[in-house]
């Protein structure tokens, strides 16, 4: 054969290979591209159908992503090339860029395998994770809502916590903040100002994210129910109007709480002892003690020192002893008055009957008289 027609026939050779390369690469690339945007549209499918990540921290392989509120697209990439999930990290910003995902992320915690796509963990990172839902009711102080928090599985640090909990100094962006008097014994000064609430948190939530969002709720609710207004007009601060609601908290039902509110300020206009058993319950229970209904001499002078013990010292105690609820809070601030309750301003004491409703009194006579005898019946 001729060498012209052999370079020829070797020309065209090339020619046919590399044009069937070009063929199958184009095949190959095709077929990645569908199956690309077939795994991505199940799994924005999924999203859509569960509202959640399809991906969770039982899924086989998965790696745990937590992404920090403010993090950019080179923060993240950083985090996962960190965890091993990508290599390079230009490449993830790029892409992410060119797909309009920067300033989409979302914080929060995030599962993603090692074989997925930077396609498929940029829409999983710019969706909203999985958050916990955990109820704190009226009247739980703020280590029964710590600890409530602890097992619903969020892993803060407690320690931190309750440092940042004893430094209201720390969010003096909330107007609330510079009204929060620092008295001896006052241990935790945000204590009464965690609104009592069911919240959505993530698993991996900051200390100071935790607080903030308490804070952003309570904010919104004093700002709602005019409370700031409504104490000037009583000439209270709201601080001393979130303690004595703390206490109201504790003392009656939902019904009885502004007649309860209105005999501890009737007792605090005249410089008379509050005698309110919740606030010694608050120590005795801090002690590992049961709380109790009524307490004999015996057990109200064993914390005879302590200034939350409102049967030694007169006045309001430190601080708030629970996160009130708006009952409560609105009940001291709108308490009864001889217009709902006959003989409201003259009503000095109260006592349980010992079937969950209250009975009050206008003499101190009256009121021993009614106690001893629902003591009586409670016991047989």
């Amino acid at each position: 054969m001729p060498r012209k027609v052999r370079k020829i026939l070797t020309f065209l050779a090339i020619i046919v290979v590399l044009i069937a390369a070009v063929l199958v690469g184009f095949f190959l690339g095709f077929r990645y591209v569908r199956e690309q945007d077939q795994r991505l549209e199940s799994l924005s499918e999924s999203f859509d159908r569960e509202g959640i990540s399809p991906i969770t921290a039982d899924t086989d392989g998965a790696v745990e992503i937590y992404i920090a509120q403010q993090s950019d697209t080179g923060d993240i990439a950083e985090t996962l090339k960190d965890s091993g999930l990508i290599k390079n990290t230009f490449a993830y910003e790029l892409i992410s860029k060119f797909n309009g995902f920067d300033g989409q992320y979302q914080y929060g915690t995030h599962y993603l395998l090692p074989d997925m796509s930077y396609d498929e963990m940029m829409l999983i990172l710019t969706r909203q994770p999985k958050q916990i839902a955990v109820t704190f009711y009226e009247g739980m102080t703020y280590e029964q809502m710590r600890d409530t928090m602890i097992d619903a599985g969020m892993r803060f640090n407690p320690d931190l916590l309750d440092e940042m909990v004893m430094r209201p100094s720390l969010f003096t962006d909330y107007s609330f903040i510079s009204g929060i008097e620092e008295h001896p014994g006052r241990e935790w000064l945000l204590q009464g100002y965690l609104w009592p609430d069911t919240y959505l948190f993530d698993i991996n939530s900051t200390e100071q994210e935790i607080i903030r969002i308490f804070l952003n709720n309570t904010e919104s609710k004093f700002k709602e129910g005019n409370y700031y207004e409504r104490a000037e007009h009583q000439g209270v601060s709201l601080d001393d109007a979130i303690i004595l609601a703390s206490i109201v908290q504790s003392e009656g039902t939902i019904s009885e709480m502004n007649k309860i509110a209105r005999v501890f300020i009737n007792r605090l206009l005249l410089e008379m002892p509050l005698q309110a058993e919740p606030t010694v319950n608050y120590l005795r229970v801090g002690d590992g003690k049961e709380p109790k209904l009524w307490m004999s001499e015996q057990e109200l002078r064993e914390y005879a020192t302590n200034p939350y013990n409102t049967y030694y010292f007169n006045g309001l105690p430190p601080g708030p002893i629970n996160s009130p609820g708006v009952v409560a809070i609105e009940a001291v601030l709108w308490p009864a008055t001889e217009r709902t309750w006959t003989g409201a301003e003259s009503y000095l004491y109260f006592t349980a009957t010992g079937k969950g409703t209250t009975d009050f009194s206008f003499t101190y006579e009256e009121h021993a008289e009614k106690t001893a005898r629902y003591m009586a019946e409670y016991e047989d």
